[in-house]
């Protein structure tokens, strides 16, 4: 049993990022809890009071904080108040001799939190895992973790996200909101590369992987191909590749900068005719720029329904997990019209 919930509440043209999630300990055959970046503040709350509500507990086993942008460890605090949490993975970049990266003062303030409340705290890296092996970091390891570290140093942009702002300003965004022109069918897919990739910050975040009853999931967060490929070459190396994955987080909303054809491939497989899982963009309802058309249609080729979150919250679940009637049905995305500028 597991249940995967995207609950970001945005803040508006931005859309944290804030997972929790149920499954079945393959050791116990207890439900074990987990929770996956915070958003921003009102992210954290609503993972509290979910966590709660849903769950019917205050206990969680691990939170994941995958990197320091505010759209995913604003809520933090919030969380480790209002839940008993196990575990708090979280990289420290102090520890790596990279005190002044910016991220290291809400790192150690978060540390400190937890070990207050006898958290116990783990730098998530390659092939830190537990809960009976359902859940294991794929990446980064510590070396490529401080290799981006020092990319940190030398620029906070990346060459890409720099031309995206000057390219897509307000007139940018109306440019989109037209391209969100739908189809009757998928048009035919080009090759497509990762639009000058995205930045250091993002290919430092930790990567998630889930393995339950024998169903992948995987949740990148905001990593971009290198970490991705590094990542993939890992879960290859562990057997958890095997089959397509039943559930992927398109990674930092859906992104043209941090996926690719050749990784959408190797992750997704080859385009089919057939349902094989889902796929989840986060993104604020505020905001057409996200997911980038061209990734959405490429994971729409290959069975993978694409759906958004878009302010709200989605459930992916397995047919075992408990039902939740105050839920209703939630539509994909139809094939979009592609557009070589799109982000």
């Amino acid at each position: 049993m597991y249940e995967v919930d995207f609950l970001p509440v945005g803040d508006g043209e931005k859309s944290g990022d804030a997972i929790a999630l149920r499954f079945t300990n393959p050791e116990t055959g207890l439900p074990a809890v987990g929770i996956v970046d915070s958003g921003f503040r009102d992210d954290g709350e609503a993972l509290v009071e979910h966590v709660k509500r849903e769950y019917g507990t205050s206990s969680v086993d691990f939170v994941l904080s995958t990197h320091p942008d505010l759209d995913h460890i604003g809520g933090m605090g919030v969380v480790l108040r209002g839940l008993d949490v196990a575990n708090l993975l979280i990289h420290r970049p102090g520890q790596h001799g990279y005190a002044g990266n910016s991220g290291d003062t809400p790192a150690e303030e978060l540390v400190a939190l937890a070990e207050e409340q006898g958290t116990t705290v783990v730098e998530p890296f390659q092939g830190v895992g537990g809960v009976g092996g359902a859940v294991l970091i794929a990446g980064p390891t510590q070396a490529y973790y401080e290799e981006m570290l020092a990319a940190q140093e030398v620029t906070t942009k990346s060459a890409s996200a720099t031309a995206s702002q000057g390219f897509f300003g307000r007139a940018g965004t109306a440019v989109l909101a037209e391209a969100r022109a739908v189809l009757d069918a998928f048009p035919g897919e080009i090759f497509f590369g990762d639009a000058g990739g995205t930045n250091p910050r993002n290919n430092s975040a930790a990567i998630l992987s889930l393995l339950i009853d024998g169903e992948h999931i995987l949740l990148p967060s905001d990593a971009g191909v290198p970490a991705i490929t590094q990542a993939l070459d890992f879960l290859d190396s562990q057997g958890r590749t095997a089959s397509v994955p039943r559930l992927l987080a398109l990674p930092h909303h859906g992104s043209r900068h941090n996926i690719d054809r050749e990784t959408i491939n190797r992750i997704l497989g080859d385009p089919t005719s057939g349902w094989r899982g889902t796929v989840v963009a986060s993104v604020s309802s505020e905001s057409p720029k996200y997911p980038s058309p061209r990734v959405a249609n490429a994971a729409g080729r290959r069975g993978y329904p694409v759906y958004t979150t878009a302010g709200s919250k989605f459930w992916s679940h397995s047919s075992d997990a408990p039902a939740r009637p105050h839920y209703s049905t939630a539509t994909p995305l139809p094939p979009l019209v592609e557009d070589d500028h799109d982000d």
